[in-house]
Order: C-alpha cells, then sequence, then structure tokens
C-alpha cells in the first residue's frame, strides 16, 4: 500500500506557504506599514523606559524594554485587525479595495492571527514579571470589549467622537502595562508620574485619531461620518487643540520632566498647531485638509520626541 504523504511533503504545499506570507506581507505594507508604525512604537516604548528608569521608586533592567517593545508592537498590530473585522462591512460597500473586501485574507484569516497575537502579548508581557501578565491580562481585556464594540454596537456606533475616544482608552492600559513590565509594580499602585504620563498617551492618540478624519469640504465623501463633518471645521479642530493643551498640561505635571525646558517644547508644537490648524480653517483648498492630517499624525511622534530629548538633556546636566 502507498503511503500517505504528509501535509509538508505534498508538491504545492510549499508554494501555499509562500502564497501565504506574501499575502500578509501586502496586507501589513497597506495597513499596518511597518515602517512609520516602527518609528511610533519605538518612541511611545523608549519613552515610557526614560520616564520608569527617571522614576526613585523603580530600577528598571534595560533587557526588559526587549520584551516590551515587542509586545506593544504585537497589540498595536492586534488594534489594526480588531478594525478590519470590524469596518468589513462598511469596507464591502465604501472601500471595496482594501484587502478584506477584496479577497486578499478571509476573516478567518484574520481571527486567527488575533489569537496569536493575544497569546504573544501574554507570553511577552509575563517574562516581565507577574504584575505585568495582570496589567496586560486588564489591557487585553478592555480591548476585547472594544473589538465586541462594548456589545452596545447599535447604540455606540452612531455617536463617532464617542465610539473613538472609548476606544483610544485601551493606550491608557497599555501604557499602564508598559509601566508595570518595566517597574515590577501593579498597575493599580505606582508611581503618580506613570499615571500622568498614561493619560497623556491616551490623549495623543485622541489627537491621532480625531486628526486623520478631519477634511474640507470638497473631500468629505457621502455617506461616511467624519469630525469635520459632524462637528464643523471649527468644532474638529477645536477638538483637537483641546486635546493638544491638556496632553501637554498632563505631561508637564510628570515630576523627572524638566519643566522649563519641556515647556519651550510643547509650546512651540503648540503654536505650529495652531497655524497649520489657522491655514485649514481659512482656506478650502484639499492640501491644506492633507497637512493637517499629516500634522495630526506627525503631533504625537513629537511629543514622545520632545520626551525622549528632555531625559538626554536631564541626564546632561
Amino acid at each position: 500500500m502507498q503511503e500517505k504523504q504528509k501535509p509538508s511533503e505534498t508538491p504545492n504545499y510549499h508554494n501555499i506557504r509562500k502564497d501565504e506570507v506574501s499575502r500578509w506581507l501586502t496586507f501589513l505594507s497597506e495597513r499596518f506599514d511597518p515602517i512609520s508604525h516602527f518609528i511610533m512604537i519605538g518612541l511611545f516604548v523608549y519613552a515610557h523606559y526614560l520616564v520608569a528608569d527617571a522614576s526613585r521608586f523603580v530600577i528598571v533592567d534595560p533587557h526588559l524594554i526587549i520584551y516590551v517593545g515587542l509586545g506593544t508592537a504585537v497589540f498595536f498590530m492586534k488594534l489594526r485587525l480588531y478594525d478590519e473585522i470590524k469596518d468589513y462591512d462598511v469596507d464591502l460597500e465604501k472601500n471595496p479595495t482594501r484587502p478584506l473586501p477584496r479577497g486578499l485574507l478571509a476573516q478567518v484569516d484574520v481571527k486567527r492571527a488575533i489569537e496569536l497575537c493575544i497569546i504573544l502579548e501574554i507570553i511577552l508581557f509575563t517574562s516581565c514579571g507577574l504584575p505585568a501578565f495582570g496589567a496586560i491580562l486588564f489591557a487585553i481585556g478592555y480591548s476585547l470589549l472594544m473589538y465586541k464594540e462594548f456589545f452596545i454596537p447599535n447604540i455606540i456606533r452612531p455617536h463617532l467622537t464617542t465610539y473613538a475616544t472609548s476606544h483610544t482608552v485601551v493606550t491608557l492600559f497599555l501604557s499602564l502595562a508598559i509601566f508595570s513590565a518595566l517597574s515590577k509594580f501593579s498597575f493599580w499602585n505606582m508611581d503618580l508620574d506613570f499615571y500622568y504620563f498614561a493619560i497623556m498617551s491616551w490623549l495623543l492618540f485622541n489627537i491621532f485619531e480625531l486628526g486623520r478624519k478631519i477634511y474640507q469640504p470638497s473631500e468629505e465623501r457621502s455617506g461616511i461620518d467624519t469630525y469635520s463633518s459632524v462637528w464643523g471645521k471649527t468644532g474638529a479642530v477645536t477638538l483637537v487643540f483641546v486635546h493638544a493643551l491638556t496632553a501637554s498640561a498632563f505631561c508637564l505635571h510628570i515630576s523627572t520632566i524638566q519643566f522649563y525646558f519641556m515647556l519651550k517644547l510643547l509650546t512651540g508644537q503648540l503654536v505650529l498647531l495652531f497655524l497649520i490648524s489657522l491655514i485649514y480653517l481659512i482656506s478650502s483648498k484639499e492640501v491644506t485638509g492633507k497637512i493637517f492630517r499629516l500634522f495630526s499624525s506627525v503631533y504625537i511622534l513629537l511629543v514622545y520626541l520632545s520626551v525622549i530629548v528632555n531625559y538626554f538633556v536631564r541626564g546632561l546636566e
């Protein structure tokens, strides 16, 4: 009797695997650009490391940043996968060229990837100690509530701003999980500076989320709500600017921040945001909308970079 071939020995097995890898690489390049996300996640995690390391209550083991960095990258990747599933029905109608609607990946592929991400997050953060294990479970739990849209999708989906800000709260819990991993403290018993920084991070990600959906009237698409269509141009810009001011206030409350140096950096960024906002409000050209959206994304990077520069300057004094 002929021996049955194992899957790995079938003629087209390697071709199938190669095609699967190729499809995921295409997905990543389109929906989770490795370069831009590497920069954002790198600054995000390293800023956490410097804040934790500066605390008088903590001695941080530098190698932990590897586990935290990888775990954080996987967490953000998972959030992207959540959105692909949640937005699938809308994308079928409004964005048919996105990966799932056009058949690059199936929903079952994405759901399996989500399960793998959760397993990796738990392994990587638990490698930093039991407090980190508890903290990441809390962050994962909240993210799963987000995924299920808090079991009230019909109530929350029509309210764009509430929907977005309730989802970005997950970055606050992720921030606390990072601090828990680096400090070995439970997320409910930390240095007050860590809570200030976590709240600041939530506000910054709100800016990122709000800013990317603010358009000039000529850019708006019928049937798709944006913050500029819901709040009007002035209201949407005001919402972003209030978040930026509040985030700056929390940043300046961190005790290990060089107050006056950081105040200069943050003030410069706020002035630049104000000027770009003013140009967007005065003009009706599409390019000004694109510039506003771009700077809203860059703003979060500038703040984390400023935090990092602050601690380097502090170390030189």
